[in-house]
């Protein structure tokens, strides 16, 4: 049987590459230890790199649904907001009212409450163009035109208003909240403001408003001075319970986009634990494998020093 002959330098250069293989094994231990990522780049695990990314993007995603609700919250927040101070403005006026029947008032009491409720008609249109982050609440989708204008018509000066903003078949400011699931975060002023009540006489919120100050301005001069003022506050009252409505139901919308919040948080949590189980390194078991490598290579410099160090006078001695 011939022998198998291998030559010193053969020796060293399987040497050289297993040393250099061993650096580089200590190199990324090192490095898994020191970031903590087993996965820094597709190469390290390309199955999980492709998962991470996946991971990532679903992560973005329930991020960018949770910012959504975030501007949900504050866009309801502040139609809210705007509504209870509505609220206010009518339980002045259904005050007003009921001072204007006192058959005690003078005229010049009687002008006094007309001139409060002119400042009321001026508070409910301020309301009714309220803006959020420099957009109209109540425009409808014509959020940067301003919604309600006050036209004074009549030599008694009396009031229209105008509502220039985009109606609800125009469509409706909607908000993602979670894959396939929107909720409506505008009312629309036309429907909130503009619209009759039946219990009001067949008014809308303004009109309300515009009757009792023109009845105040009548006074006793109008036969049906007392009956118009009973109307007047039947309707304010009619006003209050059309707003708190109205208040019920954004209520409503807030609790739910509270629900797709809570649910969106406990996603993000389970998506960042996928995650770490993808990309990051079990430290302990790193550090162990790296004590591990810088045995063997020791063993693997100290085999080759042994080689290097053998020379034919050794053979033959």
């Amino acid at each position: 049987m011939r022998a198998l002959r291998i030559s010193t330098s053969y020796l060293l250069n399987n040497l050289s590459r297993d040393i250099a293989q061993q650096l580089a094994r200590m190199q990324r231990l090192s490095e898994e230890i020191s970031t903590g990522k087993r996965v820094r780049k597709p190469s390290d695990d390309p199955i999980a790199a492709s998962r991470g990314l996946a991971i990532r993007a679903l992560r973005a995603g329930t991020r960018q649904h949770k910012t959504n609700i975030d501007d949900a919250r504050d866009w309801l927040g502040a139609t809210e907001r705007a509504f209870m101070k509505a609220q206010e403005v009518f339980e002045n006026a259904a005050d007003a009212a009921l001072r204007a029947g006192n058959s005690t008032l003078s005229d010049d009491e009687r002008r006094a409450l007309a001139q409060e409720v002119d400042g009321l008609i001026s508070e409910i249109l301020g309301l009714a163009n309220t803006q959020y982050d420099g957009r109209y609440i109540f425009a409808g989708l014509r959020t940067t035109t301003r919604p309600f204008s006050l036209v004074q018509t009549g030599d008694v000066p009396s009031y229209t208003v105008v509502y220039q903003g985009a109606d609800s078949s125009k469509g409706s400011k909607e908000i993602e909240v979670e894959p396939g699931t929107t909720v409506q975060v505008n009312t629309n002023g036309d429907d909130a403001f503009m619209q009759v009540i039946t219990e009001a006489d067949g008014r809308n919120l303004f009109e309300i408003l515009v009757a009792l100050r023109d009845h105040l301005v009548a006074g006793d001069g109008s036969p049906t001075f007392q009956d118009d003022i009973a109307s007047d506050i039947a309707a304010t009252q009619a006003a209050q319970d059309r707003i708190m409505n109205m208040v019920t139901g954004i209520g409503a919308k807030v609790r739910r986009l509270d629900r797709a919040s809570a649910k969106l948080s406990q996603d993000e949590t389970e998506l960042e634990a996928m995650l770490s189980r993808t990309e990051d390194a079990d430290v302990v078991k790193a550090i162990t494998d790296l004590q591990l490598q810088e045995t063997v290579y020791k063993a693997a410099l100290g085999a080759a020093v042994g080689i290097m160090q053998t020379s034919l006078v050794d053979y033959m001695r």
